[in-house]
């Protein structure tokens, strides 16, 4: 397969998590809670990504359910208007997805330059 060396292709994967044909964790999912961990605010988040708060809390809500564990702890109200932080599980959460990530696509690109 030569022309995909000579026409220099790159080899582009994305990778995300499902159950029951619903998605658990992806790329979106974990840049949104990298967002909150960083602001200290899931409406913030919301924001900076160009989502709603009630989309972005779905979002959260969803792999929260599909996983059984909770990613986000929230404060409500008080003079500076509440926020949200990460949970322990959250932060692991994105450790071994990236782990995870960072390995399959090492091993992926070692198959893809097999067949260049």
């Amino acid at each position: 397969m030569s022309f995909l060396k000579t026409n220099k292709c790159e080899l582009k994967v994305k990778m995300w998590l499902e159950k029951d044909g619903q998605t658990v964790f992806g790329q979106g999912r974990k840049v949104l809670l990298q967002k909150i961990d960083q602001l200290g605010s899931l409406n913030k988040a919301a924001k900076e990504m160009g989502m709603s708060y009630r989309t972005a809390w779905g979002k959260i809500k969803d792999t929260e359910d599909r996983l059984n564990t909770k990613l986000i702890d929230s404060h409500i109200g008080g003079v500076s208007g509440g926020g949200a932080t990460l949970t322990k599980e959250a932060k692991q959460l994105i450790k071994s997805y990236d782990i995870f990530c960072k390995k399959a696509k090492k091993k992926l690109e070692a198959e893809y330059k097999k067949i260049k």
